[in-house]
């Protein structure tokens, strides 16, 4: 059984990080890591945090091996396509499971094992929406790929270590919102990867808290949502898996501009 790293990245979310945190560490059923990747918050986040960490560790699964802080170095504005390759840049040449998912979302206690048993190298990986094809999306523009409910995070997904790092990860050439986690499971799926989906809103054992876009664009490189046939125009003329745009996976970009400290074993 292959373990699992929970990655989640927050900028300026604090009022979110409470209520969601208490369900990132009481995953049951498999080894994990939680890896907070910190995008520079101006709100006391690492403050609250050690706090929770203090309050709430007899609580802890017994399941959860260690909780890391990944802290940027310089304020920039947030881009989750680079805090996510920031986080994951950690743990290279790591075999283990990527579980990415968002400061507001609430992952249910078999989350992490559920999925990550169905996550498999050079075969699979978990997304968490309803699927759309090349030649539908095309055919009538109406939409793409669908949330399940609109309080299911459509952004969390799992993927095997060694098949996020053949593709290099998130492409960073994105500042705006929307379309970031398309780009990436086609690109998957360009590498041979087949895309697994809860078949409803149960399975997905996880939800959000519900809020305006307005919360979402706020600290964004480019605040503003893309277009949906602007993105998955662009996502679906790209017939190539790798992106060359992912310095926050490279090893020296990361030393320079941010260090990761243990917070929990």
């Amino acid at each position: 059984m292959k373990k699992s790293v929970i990655i989640v990245t927050i900028k300026n979310r604090l009022n979110h990080f409470l209520k969601t945190f208490p369900f990132m560490v009481s995953q049951y059923g498999r080894s994990y890591d939680l890896v907070l990747v910190d995008f520079h918050s101006n709100d006391n986040f690492q403050e609250h945090l050690l706090k929770e960490i203090e309050f709430r560790k007899d609580t802890f699964s017994p399941f959860l091996d260690k909780i890391k802080c990944v802290q940027l170095l310089e304020d920039f504005k947030f881009n989750p396509r680079k805090a996510r390759n920031l986080g994951a840049s950690y743990y290279r040449d790591k075999d283990v499971v990527f579980v990415f998912s968002d400061a507001d979302v609430f992952l249910g206690m078999t989350y992490v094992d559920y999925w990550s048993e169905k996550t498999k190298e050079k075969k699979s990986f978990i997304a968490t929406r309803i699927q759309d094809t090349k030649a539908s999306f095309l055919t009538s523009r109406a939409h793409g790929p669908s949330r399940l409910r609109s309080e299911i995070n459509y952004g969390n997904f799992l993927v095997h270590s060694n098949d996020y790092f053949t593709i290099n990860g998130f492409d960073e050439n994105v500042g705006h919102y929307g379309g970031d986690d398309d780009d990436i499971y086609h690109r998957l799926k360009l590498s041979g990867l087949r895309e697994i989906n809860p078949h409803d809103s149960n399975e997905s054992r996880q939800y959000s808290i519900v809020h305006g876009d307005e919360e979402r664009l706020l600290q964004l490189e480019k605040p503003k949502r893309v277009k949906t046939a602007d993105a998955f125009s662009k996502i679906y003329d790209n017939t190539e898996f790798f992106t060359e745009n992912s310095k926050f996976l490279e090893l020296n970009y990361r030393d320079n501009n941010s260090k990761i400290i243990n917070l929990y074993e």
